[in-house]
């Protein structure tokens, strides 16, 4: 069995409160690619996830974000949880962090109401980005094209709609873009999903 990304680190940027559905289901979705995922945290020693109904796992930051670089890392995955970003907004080094894969095209993924942390990185002009609706004019403005597809990849960048009825599907998309890059077609989703 091929492990198309060895070797390849993935940061996973949170802070308590992110949503543990969206790092899990892409877990599931790298499952046997030879991914390492590594969590990138305003926090200090455990992030607590929240579950859709409460407080869920603890989890070890492996590198606060004040001293993460995106060079250290190949590819990039936000989750969603509005807790989680509400305090990643208060500070500057997640614009810094973000905007450092998005300047030099590396592999990133933003869930749901992560779309908030892409407008804040002020990364937007010329991407197309998909996701919740209440989003779009705030992303246009911010120079991008709106999508009402389910999902968009423009510039190294996937985002899209991965509420409680798409995140299984939106987990599987992100997987195969990960690992197959923009390339994606649904044989390949198909492929990562089984």
């Amino acid at each position: 069995m091929t492990k198309p990304l060895l070797g390849k680190k993935i940061a996973v940027l949170v802070a308590n409160g992110f949503s543990e559905k969206d790092l899990t289901l892409t877990q599931k979705a790298l499952f046997g690619s030879g991914a390492d995922l590594r969590i990138v945290s305003v926090d200090q020693g455990l992030v607590n996830s929240w579950n859709e109904d409460g407080w869920g796992l603890n989890y070890a930051a492996d590198q606060i974000l004040s001293q993460a670089l995106a060079a250290d890392f190949d590819m990039l995955i936000v989750p969603g949880g509005q807790r989680s970003i509400e305090k990643l907004e208060l500070t500057a080094h997640t614009r810094r962090f973000i905007g450092g894969f998005v300047d030099t095209h590396k592999p990133v993924v933003i869930y749901e109401d992560a779309m908030e942390l892409l407008i804040f990185s002020e990364r937007l002009s010329g991407l197309t980005v998909s996701g919740p609706e209440r989003f779009k004019a705030r992303a246009e403005a911010g120079g991008a094209t709106w999508s009402d597809e389910p999902y968009s990849v423009s510039g190294g960048v996937l985002s899209g709609v991965s509420d409680l009825d798409s995140r299984d599907a939106f987990a599987v998309r992100a997987g195969a873009f990960l690992v197959h890059g923009n390339a994606v077609d649904s044989k390949e989703q198909e492929a990562v999903a089984a």
